[in-house]
């Protein structure tokens, strides 16, 4: 119980305390009549406990007394109303979040990537999305209003609602295309964006509740507005539920004052929303394309670290094909090279992925980067085609037909066409992906040359077939199909081969071969023999490049060796002693020969420098000379006959070598007793084992358990 001296503190401590009082009596005095209040309107026993509270005090003296509820122009039932209000902020907040599924899904499957790679622009893609999407709230919209005007009278202007709507519609669907950025599954998209809009939506409903409950009568309709704006801030549900509100006249919001507002587009009405709404459909729109494109995370990366970065490397340690490549790229490349990497680097907190790399791919001329796993190869290739950025403000330049990817990156796409590692894929026909990307190249016979790529990689006998119902091979043919498609200059194959057999591969070489004029293509593999066969030049990569040439170059320069199998005529029970003459023989021949540690029955392996076996020849040839020269001088025919009968020289080359140990091997062969062997050449594989040899680089993660603690072993093993 409360006592107050004066009518006006009787009347404004009801005012204040409205929600807990049930009755209230006031005497009277000289300036006023005694006056009982009470909630009339909450429950019987509120009244009956004034009448009884007035009978008690109060005998035999008159007073008159009337009831009657506020004017309002709409008051329905508060549970129908707010019952609405819930529902359907549920099913706003949650129906938007579908849109996201898809962009998600195409992300983390690369389809956008490999569409942003040949060709497709972000702002018409997302347009596109946004268009179709948007399609179909609109006519979600329409219903859900039509539906409304024809149930029932008592909305406050139903024609602004509609308009909320749609843009609400548009402004949530590009929420869920940013939050598809970010999530890591279609599941996850979907609930992050519908999460976000629903928490905000509780919030929203129980600080309305709030304030219409607790704060003062009078601050009620400012606390209101305030907290409105400020939670439509954050999510698009704030200005929907702002518009639920005002159209079911919920706790008469669509009062202005004593009475219902006449102006229902004012900032305080329907207004507001609206222009909230459209600032956030364009404030969302460019964030989304800003993050998108990528530039986003190399702003913030620049702002965070700064644009720090070790300036260009000058040659130093460098050996002399590696100089003369950097000078070359530097000074142009005398205007041949399609495509010119400078000075790239790309680094990982801590970790630097591509250090320092250079080189130029001539138009017509194929580039194989070589490197074990780990080595930066597929970054490199992501760094060429814009899916990353190198680091920092000296992190280099990748220029395609003279055009930077770092800042002119959409016209430096025009001229690229990309086979990735992973088959990035849609739900589409083969015949449909290949229409796809001619007509986002601007291909003017599309049908034609649909048909041409189809043919070349040997796909025409499944253009009808969804892609994702062909084979592992047949997916990467497609895939080198998308690349070829629109003619580009520069070609960027990323392990094209992987999946595919032997005739296959054969046919896809062909096609790179017939498809090679006028084109720069970069290719990464790890089949030496698809680099010896394609490339003109190699480089091989482990961060930095370790060596560059042609192929034949760098088998001379690190591995000019020749590998001989010799099998004796007693195999497989040769003896000891026969084994060991063999090699004595091989020892005495090629003093610096590598032999196996090891026999097989009979069977024998080593190595020689040609060079050794070149200078072994010379001597075997002065002996023969010299032997000659002792014995009696033959009749002038006689010498005649052998001079014409003795072999030329041979070259000096590896080739010559090949020759000279054969003449060699065959001089002596039945005398050692062997009755096959065989000579090859050092190939591509024992040149690449050599040179990462010799700079100590191992496979990535091949020591990674070792290094690993024990909470990093027990992570990835509840991740897996």
């Amino acid at each position: 119980m409360r006592i107050v001296d004066t009518f006006d503190d009787f009347k404004r401590f009801i005012t204040d305390n409205r929600r807990n009082l049930m009755t209230g009596l006031w005497l009277g005095d000289d300036q006023s009549p005694p006056t009982v209040g009470w909630v009339a309107n909450l429950f019987v026993t509120s009244s009956l406990t004034a009448q009884q509270f007035l009978d008690v005090l109060v005998t035999n003296t008159s007073i008159a007394t009337s009831w009657s509820p506020f004017d309002v122009p709409f008051n329905p039932g508060i549970g129908s109303a707010l019952n609405l209000v819930v529902y359907m902020g549920i099913a706003l907040a949650c129906y938007p979040a579908l849109f996201g599924l898809y962009p998600s899904n195409e992300r983390r499957r690369f389809v956008r990537a490999l569409q942003y790679s040949n060709g497709v622009r972000p702002l018409p893609l997302w347009g596109a999305y946004l268009a179709l999407d948007f399609t179909i709230a609109l006519v979600a919209t329409a219903v859900a209003v039509g539906l409304w005007a024809a149930l029932s009278n008592v909305w406050y202007h139903l024609g602004y609602v509609f308009v909320v709507f749609f843009l609400y519609g548009l402004a949530s669907t590009i929420l869920a295309y940013f939050v598809s950025l970010f999530a890591g599954t279609q599941l996850a998209s979907f609930a992050w964006a519908a999460a976000y809009q629903g928490v905000l939506f509780l919030a929203y409903l129980i600080a309305y509740v709030c304030i219409i409950t607790y704060v003062n009568v009078n601050k009620i309709d400012s606390s209101i507005i305030i907290c409105h704006f400020i939670i439509s801030v954050f999510a698009p549900i704030g200005s929907a539920m702002r518009a639920l509100f005002i159209s079911t006249n919920l706790f008469s919001t669509a009062c202005d004052g004593q009475r219902i507002s006449d102006r229902p587009g004012s900032f305080a009405m329907y207004g507001g929303p609206i222009a909230y709404l459209v600032i956030q459909c364009l404030v969302l729109f460019g964030l989304l394309i800003w993050f998108d494109s990528g530039a986003a995370s190399s702003s913030i990366r620049e702002l965070v670290h700064g644009r720090k970065g070790a300036p260009p490397g000058d040659g130093e340690g460098q050996d002399e094909e590696m100089a003369q490549e950097v000078t070359r790229v530097a000074s142009g490349g005398t205007n041949e090279d399609g495509l010119r990497v400078m000075h790239l680097t790309k680094s990982f907190g801590k970790n630097t992925a591509v250090d320092n790399v250079t080189f130029g791919i001539k138009r017509g001329e194929v580039f194989a980067l070589l490197g074990p796993n780990g080595a930066g190869k597929s970054t490199t290739i992501s760094l060429i085609r814009g899916d990353m950025k190198p680091s920092g403000a000296n992190g280099g330049d990748v220029l395609v037909e003279d055009k930077s990817v770092t800042k002119t990156l959409a016209a430096a796409r025009m001229h690229l066409g990309v086979c990735p590692q992973i088959d990035a894929l849609d739900q589409m026909t083969v015949q449909e992906h290949l229409e796809f990307y001619a007509r986002v190249r601007g291909v003017p016979d599309v049908e034609h040359n649909v048909s041409v790529v189809l043919r070349a990689v040997g796909l025409d006998v499944f253009s009808t077939r969804m892609a994702n119902a062909l084979s592992g091979g047949n997916k990467r043919k497609l895939s080198l199909g998308i690349a070829l498609m629109g003619n580009p200059t520069v070609v960027l194959l990323d392990e094209p081969s992987s999946g595919l057999d032997a005739a296959a591969k054969r046919i896809m070489w062909r096609t790179l071969k017939g498809a090679l004029p006028g084109r720069s293509i970069l290719l990464t593999t790890h089949s030496m023999e698809e680099a010896d066969a394609l490339a003109g030049r190699a480089g091989i990569l482990a961060r930095r490049m370790l060596a560059m040439g042609t192929p034949d170059h760098l088998r001379h320069r690190f591995g000019d060796a020749l590998h001989v199998h010799l099998v004796a005529s007693t195999a497989p029970r040769t003896s000891d002693e026969d084994m060991d003459r063999i090699a004595s023989f091989v020892r005495a021949t090629f003093p610096s020969a590598k032999l196996d540690a090891k026999t097989y029955h009979g069977q024998m392996r080593f190595s020689v420098e040609a060079a050794d076996v070149v200078a072994a020849s010379e001597r075997s040839d002065a002996e023969q000379t010299a032997a000659a020269a002792r014995e009696p001088p033959p009749a002038s025919h006689s010498l005649d006959i052998q001079a014409a009968d003795r072999p030329a020289p041979a070259a000096t080359g590896r080739s010559g070598a090949i020759g000279r140990l054969v003449v060699l091997l065959e001089e002596h062969k039945a005398r050692l007793g062997v009755e096959h062997y065989s000579v090859s050449p050092t190939t591509l594989d024992q040149v690449f084992l050599a040179i990462v040899g010799r700079h100590n680089v191992s496979e990535e993660n091949y020591d990674e358990p070792k290094k690993r603690g024990a909470w990093s072993r027990a992570w990835n093993l509840g991740r897996s």
